[in-house]
């Protein structure tokens, strides 16, 4: 199963950017694992260029660089030392002007595990879910939590899993199974129909009524379970029960072993990402999804899809990116999307 024992927090200290801290000292103390903070000061030449608008004789390298770096420096320091001893890791300084950049490939570069960062930064800006962190999660290899700043510390007992059913969106399922198997919590599968108008076609023509939830559920475990076995996905295995739409999946080793409630939950609406997060605002703790995929039948669900629920959800959202080999197994793939008729 997936493990996050290196975690790193990117921050510019604001109060948006704190609501990260508590998630991610979750997150490690579970795992085991240790947080390294993160803040990016402007580069040389971004501040030389800035300065020429100033009056007044100063050179960045001699008078203001190393003066940020030790601000920066002492801040990382208390801050950190304010995490519990066990979670406690190390900080790092970037220099770049844009600062996604400088995570992203800091991240890579010292194989992190996962990347937990608050939503909105200084100034209340989105560190801003529409600015550093969204081009962050956009162009990530490293999972990545949003943790929106009305988020209050507190256990995940509910984790949210959205499909278009797509091999390419459950590739989320193993970090949705994991962070369900540390904590202890239930995982509910989410397929939203998109009912659509146009074409000719009036609105009202479509008959929710005649839509076969059973069939579309029978569909969605046939998908889980190929995408199990022929990723042959260690600690991890889907559990059938007699009952329609409630099922478990065994987690872990023989000395971890947990069953975890798996619920699938088949909405109909005219907007995915509405849907989504009006069931996630009440129902789930914690949001994963795929961030880059393509469309199923009536809606298009993953990159742009993705990013509307990242950037609208007040809950932590975790977005993980497909691998190359993700896309290679999903075009090689000879199980198809989930097939439904919306009209009568």
């Amino acid at each position: 199963m997936k493990s996050y024992k290196k975690i790193l927090v990117p921050t510019d200290f604001s109060d948006g950017a704190k609501t990260a801290y508590g998630i991610a000292r979750q997150i490690a103390a579970k795992f085991g694992g240790k947080i390294d903070l993160m803040n990016v000061i402007p580069s040389v030449e971004y501040l030389k260029e800035s300065l020429k608008k100033i009056p007044v004789a100063v050179e960045p390298d001699d008078d203001i660089i190393p003066d940020i770096v030790k601000q920066s420096e002492s801040r990382l320091k208390k801050t950190l030392g304010e995490f519990d001893e066990k979670v406690r890791g190390k900080i790092h300084i970037g220099k770049n002007r844009k600062a996604a950049d400088s995570i992203i490939h800091y991240s890579k570069d010292h194989h992190y595990d996962l990347i937990v960062m608050g939503s909105k930064g200084e100034n209340k800006t989105l560190m801003n879910r529409g600015s550093v962190t969204l081009r962050t999660l956009r162009n990530s290899s490293v999972p990545i939590i949003a943790v929106g700043e009305m988020t209050k510390p507190g256990d995940i007992k509910r984790v949210l899993l959205p499909t278009d059913s797509s091999q390419l969106s459950l590739s989320a399922l193993p970090h949705a199974a994991a962070l369900a198997h540390a904590f202890g919590a239930e995982l509910a599968l989410l397929y939203v129909i998109e009912l659509r108008g146009g074409g000719g076609r009036e609105e009202a023509e479509y008959d929710t009524a005649m839509i076969d939830r059973e069939n579309i559920y029978e569909q969605l475990m046939e998908k889980i379970a190929f995408y199990l076995t022929n990723r042959d996905e260690k600690g991890i295995e889907l559990k059938r029960s007699d009952k329609l739409f409630l099922d478990s999946l065994k987690t872990g080793d023989a000395e971890s072993e947990k069953y975890i409630p798996l619920k699938t939950i088949i909405r109909t609406g005219h907007s995915v990402h509405y849907e989504i997060e009006k069931y996630a605002e009440k129902n789930a703790d914690l949001v994963v999804m795929a961030t880059h995929g393509y469309s199923g039948f009536a809606h298009l669900f993953l990159g742009s899809m993705t990013e509307k629920v990242v950037q609208n959800m007040s809950k932590p959202v975790m977005t993980t990116r497909p691998t190359d080999q993700e896309f290679e197994h999903a075009q090689k793939s000879s199980i198809g999307m989930v097939t439904i008729d919306p009209l009568p």
